[in-house]
């Protein structure tokens, strides 16, 4: 390279091509290559996405202290320019760079009305209402339902789509006409999951400009207390000595800390075009960050009582290396068993993720008492053409993942060998489509339960609602509740809250398709009522932690799912 002038682009793929490399030499390229892009960046915007991922991912995976400042530096250059651009009159450039994320571009896209209230309240004069597919006489049925009936002239005449009704409608009201029409909705009498149907079914697409100093791809970051630089790229980790490794004890956080948290988890996947529902409802109070080796950061998100799942529970987290978001996902934790997902955002996919991923099962295990963890085929193939072609399925083989049906075990078993014998060796893509007819599982000890999903009892209360009550829901529910109380010694439910009392009517259900709570000691019963109050009421990891050890609910739950002659066997009334 030295003497050597390259062209902007070649100068681009050659820092990403070393982008992640260490030694002396590299360095010194890596260096030479940002001093020459900083003063002259490109500006054509494939380049410009190029580049700015890769400083993304220098950012992330600093090899030293000069890349890292360096790095720095570039990303602050890129941001002017990325202002200019949005700034100019170059509207095919800013029409290429829309959708990516990246400071001054635009995000549109269709979110749910929890993130729509949220965006429109922390930056109202960037955020508006794009479009709406919602036809005519739906948007007159819901001006109709929100406004007085007197307004009728504004409300029926014509044929207006949402934006140009609420325009007329709005006139010269301050505010946004998404921030006016969120405000309607908000302020009717209705509970919040009607507000969301209604609005849900407003079929909006909302446009985000990204002007804010922090909440774009490009700056957006969270404070550490130091910059760790690699000296190398850990590609490889032993996760059987990494997942017993004690964990430090959890980071302490103040309300402003936990709300940007929130904030940098939900505005990560606005990014995407995507939300999660640890994200989008995440609750304060159930906000966990573990720092750990090596500048990763991993943050836990519970949800809000509301809107807990009603058997399981479903914990996200949103991983940041060197205070940037590089990965997110979550579980769904059911027993000591946890259906996990991992997302590692595209810039940083070439670090550390084998590291990464053992990390977080290493916090889910020793926080939640985790010990299987299981990956649904999507994740490595099934209707994912990109897992099926990065060979996504041997990434969970190396951790110990092997999949739950034996005869592909076996027959994965033999593949490896093959791969061990010739590096050269790649794995048909026909081969890696059959093994998505089964989960990959690992267990860390022995005898993990459960060996099913939570699904599982989901199906059989379906089925015991349309055998003992002729499908007639609100009839199950009413006789379920009341014989659960009766057997469980619930003389009152004062003093319980409206999410212990809705839990009480979901366990209910359970109880009464799958437990034999009847025959149970008082013991019994008294810790099967303090974990339902659980669900409703305390840290859900007090849930989790009470139904691991209700040893009686999982001897009556697996004698009724693994009867192998009969496994959706009904309790009789």
């Amino acid at each position: 390279m030295p003497g050597q002038k390259l062209s902007i682009k070649d100068s681009v793929n050659q820092l990403k091509a070393i982008s992640l490399q260490t030694g002396r030499e590299i360095e010194f390229q890596k260096v030479a290559l940002l001093r020459q892009l900083i003063g002259k960046p490109p500006r054509k915007p494939n380049e410009i996405l190029v580049y700015h991922d890769c400083l993304l991912a220098m950012r992330a995976y600093p090899t030293s202290r000069e890349i890292y400042q360096t790095t720095c530096e570039a990303l602050e250059c890129l941001n002017l320019l990325l202002t200019k651009i949005s700034n100019g009159n170059n509207y095919r450039q800013q029409y290429a760079l829309a959708g990516s994320g990246v400071s001054y571009s635009t995000i549109t896209g269709s979110f749910s009305f929890e993130i729509a209230k949220w965006l429109v309240h922390e930056f109202p004069g960037d955020v508006e209402m794009e479009s709406s597919l919602a036809d005519a006489e739906s948007v007159r049925l819901f001006f109709r339902e929100i406004l007085p009936r007197t307004e009728y002239e504004n409300i029926f005449t014509g044929e207006l789509n949402l934006v140009k009704r609420t325009q007329r409608i709005k006139g010269n009201s301050p505010g946004t006409l998404l921030n006016w029409l969120i405000q309607h909705i908000d302020d009717l009498p209705i509970p919040d999951r009607d507000k969301e149907s209604i609005f849900h079914n407003l079929q909006i697409f909302i446009s985000w400009r990204l002007t804010n100093t922090v909440f774009n791809r490009t700056m957006l970051r969270t404070d550490v207390n130091r910059i760790f630089y690699h000296k190398e790229i850990k590609k490889k980790a032993d996760i059987n000595k990494l997942i017993n490794s004690k964990l430090p004890a959890a980071s302490r956080l103040t309300e402003r800390k936990k709300y940007q948290l929130i904030s940098a988890a939900r505005s990560t996947l606005v990014f995407l075009h995507r939300e999660t529902e640890p994200f989008t409802y995440a609750d304060p109070a159930e906000i966990t960050c573990f720092e750990l080796d090596r500048g990763l950061t991993v943050v836990l998100y519970g949800m809000s009582k509301e809107r807990r799942l009603s058997i399981e529970s479903y914990i996200g987290y949103l991983a940041f290396k060197n205070g940037i978001p590089v990965a997110y996902g979550g579980g769904w934790i059911f027993g000591q068993r946890c259906q996990f997902g991992i997302n590692i955002l595209p810039a940083f996919r070439g670090g550390e993720s084998a590291l990464l991923f053992y990390q977080l099962l290493r916090v889910y295990k020793q926080r939640f008492g985790v010990n299987r963890f299981v990956v649904k085929p999507y994740q490595f193939g099934k209707n994912n053409k990109e897992a099926l072609e990065s060979g996504a399925f041997w990434f969970y083989y190396r951790a110990g993942f092997r999949p739950e049906e034996e005869t592909l075990r076996q027959l994965a078993s033999q593949e490896w060998e093959k791969i061990g014998k010739n590096r050269l060796y790649r794995t048909s893509i026909a081969l890696l489509k059959k093994f998505t007819v089964s989960n990959l599982e690992v267990q860390f000890t022995q005898n993990a339960f459960p060996l099913y999903d939570a699904s599982s009892l989901s199906t059989s209360i379906t089925n015991f609602i349309n055998e003992q009550f002729k499908g007639k829901r609100n009839l199950a529910s009413s006789a379920c509740v009341r014989k659960t109380k009766k057997e469980l010694g619930i003389k009152s439910l004062n003093g319980w809250n409206e999410y212990e009392r809705r839990a009480l009517k979901e366990w209910s259900l359970v109880s009464q398709a799958l437990l034999n709570t009847d025959k149970w000691t008082t013991r019994q019963k008294e810790r099967f009522v303090q974990l339902i109050k659980a669900k409703g009421n305390w840290p859900e990891i007090r849930f989790i932690q009470r139904l691991q050890h209700h040893h009686r609910f999982w001897k009556d739950i697996d004698k009724l799912l693994m009867n192998a002659y009969s496994p959706w066997k009904l309790k009789k009334h």
